[in-house]
């Protein structure tokens, strides 16, 4: 729970968690495609050039280079994105890091009085393997509502309740040290001995 960024002076971080490891698989899977089409059109590019330059077609070598640099800078991209990829709980709101592609990382903020509900969604194989689940959550005024999702969180079911409780006492003004303690992503028998720790 070191992840201070973006938090107001006087506001208190409950929560921060990153998305499974099913999340960075599927993130991989998606960057073969996505280097499976910049390949494509990069390979294009090279054998117009090429053609034109040497008057022949561009050696298999180049070709298989280039398309093992696009993997790799693919690969190490998503890997990042999904390292700096968060869901934090504060005592003001909810924050939401996510890449949505390749190219866009959105950040949503949920302040406390927008916030409606959580539901957990349905999970992928992949989460099922990874024990994980994607949380969903649905915000703003009874005329427009919106709904935003969180992939691949461990104890997601954990996290929705937890959610709840802390809407209850952020309606009720009960915001203090004593009513509200930090989510312990640890499986139940484990989570006071790791408030214990803390104080």
């Amino acid at each position: 729970m070191e992840d201070r960024r973006f938090l107001h002076e006087g506001e208190r971080l409950l929560a921060s968690l990153r998305p499974s490891a099913a999340n960075l698989v599927v993130d991989l899977i998606r960057g073969l495609l996505d280097t499976f089409l910049i390949s494509l059109v990069l390979l294009v590019i090279l054998t117009v050039i090429w053609w034109f330059s040497f008057a022949a077609s561009p050696l298999l070598f180049v070709m298989a280079l280039l398309v093992l640099i696009v993997l790799f800078a693919v690969s190490y991209r998503r890997w990042r994105l999904w390292l700096h990829a968060t869901f934090r709980v504060t005592t003001e709101r909810i924050l939401l890091q996510h890449h949505a592609s390749l190219f866009a990382s959105r950040l949503t903020t949920i302040k406390w009085p927008q916030y409606q509900e959580s539901f957990i969604e349905r999970p992928t194989i992949l989460d099922l393997l990874f024990r994980a689940r994607p949380i969903g959550i649905r915000y703003g005024t009874a005329d427009a509502q919106l709904k935003t999702s969180f992939p691949s969180l461990r104890y997601a079911t954990d996290l929705k309740h937890y959610l709840d409780k802390v809407d209850s006492a952020a309606r009720k003004g009960h915001m203090d040290e004593q009513s509200l303690r930090p989510f312990v992503a640890k499986p139940r028998g484990r989570r006071d001995a790791e408030l214990k720790i803390e104080n």
